[in-house]
């Protein structure tokens, strides 16, 4: 099975209010994404591209990515689909978690 990474436009807002630096975190999670899911859900390969890399489930079908202790990225998925929702601190993680 090979899954999908898709943006929601809420993804695209918040990327808006991050600062270069976290925007260019967000990226290498992305990344990272892309080949953890491209190697069949490997941590071990997504490991090889940001040797930081994790990936944990929070509340169902929420999980969270990240390759910096502060910045991480909620996805969510549905099938072979995987949704970016939001990208943040853990604050805000904490905060999308309580409002769904």
């Amino acid at each position: 099975m090979s899954l999908k990474l898709y943006y929601r436009p809420s993804f695209n807002r918040t990327l808006k209010h991050l600062g270069y630096g976290q925007r260019k975190i967000v990226g290498s999670i992305l990344e990272a994404v892309g080949v953890y899911y491209s190697s069949g859900c490997s941590l071990l390969e997504a490991q090889k591209v940001a040797p930081r890399f994790f990936y944990k489930q929070l509340d169902k079908p929420y999980y969270e990515a990240g390759v910096e202790r502060n910045m991480r990225v909620v996805i969510r998925r549905e099938g072979e689909k995987c949704i970016a929702i939001i990208a943040g601190d853990h604050n805000q993680i904490k905060r999308f978690l309580a409002r769904v």
